[in-house]
């Protein structure tokens, strides 16, 4: 599948940065707690939040009582302002049919149909916020981790199926 709205980092640092307004909303949440409860690999959190302190995302306080904490309110950091801290600006103007950038000042056969979307997507990042992404996880159920063997379940027409890897 490709990653159409943004990378895996940005999704981790999203999953990370909800973690935190669940957690401690007003105070700082031990990175290694973060890391548990979000799923993310603690060495690589620990480089995201070194980008995100960069972009004034989270602060970061060392000593007894530290850890990680939102530098701003939830419901003021968006989706958005992590795509651009983690994964540039240029991912805007990204072009499924181009190598370079598409700043849509020509138009290509593509262009009717995926300006459109790139701008809904756009407006999605924009309007959803870090306290929208904690809420909705408060009321998901808990994500299943992939088993332990060498099997994996694909979601099929009639539903999930157990596949062995051969």
């Amino acid at each position: 599948m490709i990653e159409m709205l943004y990378s895996k980092t940005v999704k981790y640092a999203v999953l990370a940065l909800a973690e935190i307004a669940r957690r401690a909303p007003d105070g700082a949440v031990p990175t290694k707690v973060v890391a548990e409860e979000a799923s993310v690999p603690y060495s690589l959190l620990a480089k995201i939040l070194v980008r995100l302190k960069t972009d004034g995302l989270v602060a970061v306080l060392r000593g007894k009582n530290g850890g990680v904490r939102l530098a701003r309110p939830s419901d003021e950091i968006t989706i958005r302002d992590v795509v651009v801290a983690l994964d540039g600006p240029g991912v805007f103007s990204d072009c499924p049919l181009h190598l370079s950038a598409c700043a849509c000042e020509r138009e290509c056969a593509f262009h009717p149909i995926w300006k459109p979307a790139r701008d809904g997507v756009a407006r999605f990042l924009e309007t959803t916020t870090i306290q929208d992404v904690a809420d909705a996880h408060e009321v998901l159920p808990p994500q299943e981790t992939a088993p332990a063997s060498s099997a994996f379940v694909a979601e099929g027409v009639g539903g999930p199926e157990r596949v062995d890897r051969a």
